[in-house]
């Protein structure tokens, strides 16, 4: 007990020690400009994209349809934690074997790569399923009667929980934290996280404008999580101008 009590407050006056050493080179967390790009992406996409593809969702091709409501499943909240997890317990497990301390570092550094992918996740699918259900807006499968301007705030179904789209807003988030984290493959990420966003309208649950708005908001939360880690120095470093850099050299 002596051990457990002495390492928790330890643990924390090194985060405190951590954030000091940093303060003076913190960038704060960006929204304004953020908030005004995703508006106009998301008013553009419910003007020019919501009605014609609410009236034709139903007309797109059966193979089609069925590919995606299976690719689509990627971007279920259970199955990203579930994944994250599954590193964070792996990792444990294989740093307590090994008894080289650099292999050991670089375990706990894939644990915390694991956890902020897992927490940029979360924290976005919290904010979001908050959103839909206080907007309640009609999904499409309810076009013909309610249109794309049908609302029931705080209604709770799940016909009118269809702004933002939270499957978007998980892969707008995780794909996101990978961009950042690897951003070699950054244009690879941000490819699949637009099809994987797709795959909601093509199965006809979303509009356009709510996979917009999903996947926006889950990249807005995996970013701002990163600059908050690079605080603290705890998977990213603060680069030269502010932004998070992945420290990938305690991997590589």
């Amino acid at each position: 007990m002596t051990d457990i009590a002495y390492a928790k407050p330890r643990f924390w006056t090194e985060l405190s020690r951590r954030y000091n050493a940093r303060r003076t080179i913190h960038r704060r967390v960006p929204w304004r400009g953020f908030a005004l790009s995703t508006i106009n992406i998301v008013a553009i996409a419910f003007f020019v994209f919501d009605m014609p593809l609410g009236q034709t969702a139903k007309e797109l091709p059966p193979p089609l349809i069925s590919i995606a409501g299976y690719v689509t499943d990627i971007g279920k909240l259970a199955w990203i934690l579930a994944a994250a997890c599954t590193v964070l317990v792996t990792g444990y497990l294989v740093s307590r074997r090994l008894s080289n301390v650099r292999r050991r570092l670089r375990m706990a550094y894939l644990r915390q790569m694991a956890s902020y992918a897992g927490l940029s996740v979360l924290l976005a699918s919290i904010v979001v399923h908050i959103l839909k259900f206080a907007i309640g807006r009609a999904r499409p499968p309810l076009y013909n009667t309610e249109g794309v301007l049908g609302f029931r705030p705080f209604d709770g179904d799940f016909l009118y929980m269809s702004f933002p789209s939270a499957h978007s807003a998980h892969v707008g988030a995780l794909f996101m934290s990978l961009a950042l984290l690897f951003p070699r493959f950054r244009l690879l990420f941000l490819g699949l996280a637009l099809w994987l966003g797709a795959t909601r309208v093509i199965i006809g649950v979303h509009y356009p404008s709510d996979v917009a708005a999903g996947l926006a908001l889950g990249a807005w939360f995996a970013f701002a999580t990163a600059i908050v880690f690079a605080r603290f120095g705890l998977v990213f470093s603060v680069g030269l101008n502010g932004w998070p850099m992945p420290r990938l050299n305690r991997i590589f």
